[in-house]
């Protein structure tokens, strides 16, 4: 896909996410967020809160992130929490600061990265200095909208999709054990289906000095969706599955409600949450 970094911004985004304990948790280890980098200042999710908005992004741009933590007693919900509201406050600081305005796409990347890595070191600190939370880790799947790009960060196995013209593309890669055998062919599709434990990830914030934080980038148009969510859904829906969903139409509200009911009916093992953004044009009224 071609990138214009240089365009002036012509594209709106709408987001509507939601996060559910599931129907065999106790509680909700999940967290996210959404919102204009420079008007928005909603605080991450509670948990069973729907969160909405609009913003044309312009520079500095739109935040839609999702996190899924891990840990003993309540660790996982406070690494979850903490990542989406770092995440948030430095690429508040980062994507208002002098000179964000022309910089290139790469040197964006760069930026959203530190934030992530920012993160990572603070999380792992509260970890290291409280005994509750020693150990504890998050996943996190983001994605920042600015002009016409999707630029991505993503650590563990929640995901990010694309939804255009009626296909359903995954942009990210799980950092799964299971990914990485597949990947190298040690075990099959079928295999990998059968596998009872499919949650151990290769990397999380929180868990590791050093992070390899995948950055992948695509472009935007009027009419596509993005997807951001937890495994408490892909474990249970297939992506075949989540793209007919999709296809079915109806608001945001009404797709996020489908995913979720879909998870729940296939047993609702974990968390569930799902943060979707419609591209419009700018001048375009909000989707219902």
């Amino acid at each position: 896909m071609t990138i214009d970094s240089n365009a002036a911004s012509h594209l709106r985004v709408t987001w509507h996410g939601r996060s559910v304990v599931g129907c065999v948790r106790k509680n909700n280890e999940d967290s996210l967020w959404a919102g204009d980098l420079v008007a928005d200042a909603k605080d991450p999710a509670e948990h069973d809160e729907t969160f909405d908005g609009s913003a044309v992004i312009s520079r500095p741009g739109v935040l839609l992130a999702v996190a899924d933590g891990m840990g003993g007693a309540k660790a996982g919900e406070v690494a979850s929490g903490m990542a989406v509201q770092i995440l948030r406050e430095e690429m508040l600081g980062r994507a208002n600061a002098d000179g964000i305005a022309d910089a290139p796409i790469d040197t964006l990347a760069e930026t959203f990265i530190a934030a992530v890595e920012t993160g990572n070191e603070k999380i792992r600190d509260d970890g290291a200095g409280n005994p509750s939370r020693q150990g504890m880790g998050t996943t996190l799947t983001a994605i920042w909208a600015y002009d016409d790009v999707a630029q991505m960060v993503h650590v563990g196995d929640s995901r990010a999709y694309m939804f255009r013209k009626g296909n359903l593309t995954r942009l990210t890669k799980d950092q799964s054990l299971v990914e990485k055998l597949l990947e190298d062919k040690i075990i099959s599709p079928e295999e990998a289906q059968r596998m009872g434990v499919k949650n151990i990830i290769l990397q999380a914030l929180g868990s590791e000095e050093d992070l390899d934080v995948a950055h992948p980038r695509t472009n935007l148009e009027a009419g596509d969706i993005v997807i951001l969510c937890t495994d408490g859904l892909t474990g249970v829906v297939a992506d075949e599955d989540l793209e007919e969903g999709l296809r079915q139409g109806g608001g945001l509200n009404a797709v996020c409600s489908r995913f979720i009911q879909a998870a729940e009916d296939g047993g609702g093992p974990d968390n569930i949450t799902v943060l979707l953004g419609h591209v419009t044009h700018a001048h375009q009224a909000p989707p219902a």
